[in-house]
């Protein structure tokens, strides 16, 4: 679980980058948790200090702790709201004085829907976003696929004493790939988090095809 942790905070990084190069100065992070070290906004500002993040979260507690760690930060942001509700996002003062939702920008549902059950819908989520953005956007995603060993990791939670292990919602490669309609997926495509755009060696350097966490990015023709 912790080497997952710190593999899709390093994808997190490669995917930021590669939407820098593509001109993207505006990201939307979905379910972002507290913006903690090497997180959107320190990657997007250390190449264009002008860069505009705003991290959506739906704990008031994580929203309390972000909004000091970005205090002074004019350019970056956080709001609680539920990111289910684009229209809600979207009509927040913090997203409406930092993004501008005719000029290109990227949507990052980083590991966002493990905690959204199947009810929720979670390709309807990622369609609505999609339909409200401008043509030139990107959407990036992660999410885990089933895996016997990573529903047993979430076990830990009782073992030490955390409480009840979280609810969580485990989706094949497949599924995810499909929440990409209507989008152009950008190669690699669908693949494991280690095999989207690895920048060193050191980061395919244990089985990476057989990690069950996958990863994807699609713009909007």
């Amino acid at each position: 679980m912790p080497y997952l942790v710190r593999s899709q905070r390093a994808l997190l990084g490669r995917m930021v980058r590669h939407l820098l190069g593509e001109g993207i100065t505006q990201f939307l992070d979905l379910g972002s948790g507290i913006p903690t070290r090497d997180h959107v906004h320190e990657v997007v500002q250390s190449v264009d200090p002008s860069g505009k993040v705003v991290y959506v979260d739906i704990d008031p507690h994580v929203v309390a702790v972000g909004r000091d760690v970005l205090a002074g930060n004019d350019n970056a942001t956080i709001v609680q709201a539920d990111f289910r509700d684009h229209d809600a996002v979207f009509a927040t003062p913090e997203v409406a004085r930092l993004i501008d939702p005719e000029q290109p920008l990227a949507i990052l549902m980083i590991e966002a829907f493990v905690h959204i059950s199947d009810e929720d819908g979670p390709a309807g989520i990622v369609s609505g976003y999609r339909d409200r953005v401008s043509t030139g956007s990107y959407l990036a995603i992660s999410h885990c696929s089933e895996n016997e060993d990573l529903l047993a990791a979430y076990q830990m939670f009782e073992r030490m004493a955390l409480g009840a292990p979280p609810i969580v919602n485990l989706r094949s490669r497949e599924e995810l790939t499909s929440y990409f309609a209507r989008l152009d997926l950008i190669e690699p495509g669908v693949v494991p988090i280690h095999l989207w755009r690895p920048e060193s060696d050191d980061e395919v350097d244990r089985n990476p095809d057989q990690v069950q966490m996958h990863a994807g990015m699609g713009r909007k023709l």
